[in-house]
């Protein structure tokens, strides 16, 4: 039996040090919704972030992002789905061809001018600055179906 003592005293250590090296991860809860326009459009891809908001008390270190896909986007933080609980100041990029990313050329060669002059954007600079949004969002372990739904309004 004492045989076992030092392998069992040195097991217990490392694991110790396992746990206490590791740190405590947040628990992430589920977000995802859909996106809309200023129009009621759904924007088609692009990517939102979920800026920490210090001044709500979010002290998170993690800058949770998804892909928006057809409308619609899911939240994942450092590869694994959904966001730590607080307050968020929510960022939407989609700067995509022919949504304000780049212009198109007629075919027509008669037609060389841009087709849409400028780039339409369909999200105004103001939402990819989180000092700049109006988006905010609370994540949180109880949130109803809708609740990270997100509509531009400018």
């Amino acid at each position: 039996m004492r045989t076992y003592r030092p392998v069992f005293a040195l097991l217990l250590a490392l694991s110790f040090a396992l746990v206490v090296g590791c740190g405590k991860s947040e628990p992430l809860f589920p977000v995802s919704g859909k996106i809309l326009d200023s129009k009621g459009n759904p924007i088609k891809e692009g990517v939102v972030t979920y800026v920490p908001d210090e001044a709500k008390g979010n002290k998170s270190k993690s800058n949770p992002s998804g892909k928006i896909t057809d409308g619609s986007y899911t939240i994942t933080t450092e590869g694994k789905p959904g966001a730590p609980a607080g307050h968020y100041k929510v960022t939407v990029q989609a700067d995509t061809p022919g949504m304000g990313g780049g212009t198109q050329v007629d075919p027509n060669p008669k037609g060389a001018a841009p087709l849409n002059p400028g780039g339409n954007s369909q999200v105004n600079p103001m939402y990819k600055d989180a000092k700049q949004t109006d988006l905010a969002k609370e994540v949180k372990a109880d949130a109803p179906s809708g609740h990270y739904d997100l509509k531009l309004t400018h």
